[in-house]
């Protein structure tokens, strides 16, 4: 079963190396973060998944800030835009991700990119239970929500670490390889 899944995630390297699909993600990946830049100007303030983790004070002094508009704006925000979103960057990213590791790793190189996608998701998912039910969030809804916020953060930092380590050994290779 995991071969099969690592199988069929190997099976996308080809279409996400597409130039056509490159572009295309990369253009969708602008259009999202320009209509959420247009959200917090509407909002007056960051969206929840921003924050860097929050207790019961901070998503209170936050959706209250938002008010009942801005409340349901930013719901209609999460379950659209914000659930393509991952979609858009993880083709992107994934995209670059094999191409930089071309020639270094073979197989599921695009499982970090798929966690950090399914973490975004389980993410938007919860702010937007949130958002739905507010004032009447539990303690531990909003903990849970935090906790994933917090671990999106962190898998996009290594990845990122990642996909940069690649380029630069890819580009050290590369030296070496001509000095010779």
């Amino acid at each position: 079963m995991q071969s099969s899944f690592i199988s069929r995630l190997d099976a996308l390297n080809p279409l996400l190396t597409r130039r056509i699909s490159l572009i295309t993600s990369f253009l969708a990946v602008v259009l999202c973060l320009l209509s959420f830049d247009w959200l917090k100007q509407q909002l007056g303030a960051n969206m929840l998944d921003e924050l860097s983790g929050y207790d019961a004070e901070a998503l209170k002094t936050q959706m209250l800030l938002y008010g009942e508009s801005g409340r349901a704006l930013h719901l209609r925000f999460t379950l659209i835009l914000d659930t393509l979103f991952p979609f858009a960057y993880g083709a992107f990213f994934g995209g670059l991700l094999v191409l930089a590791a071309r020639g270094i790793f073979d197989k599921a190189i695009l499982a970090p990119v798929l966690a950090v996608m399914i973490l975004d998701l389980a993410e938007n998912t919860q702010i937007a239970l949130m958002l739905a039910q507010f004032p009447d969030v539990s303690d531990r809804q909003i903990a849970f929500a935090s906790s994933v916020t917090l671990a999106k953060f962190w898998a996009i930092r290594f990845f990122l670490f990642w996909l940069a380590g690649l380029v630069l050994w890819k580009l050290w290779m590369a030296l070496r390889a001509r000095n010779a």
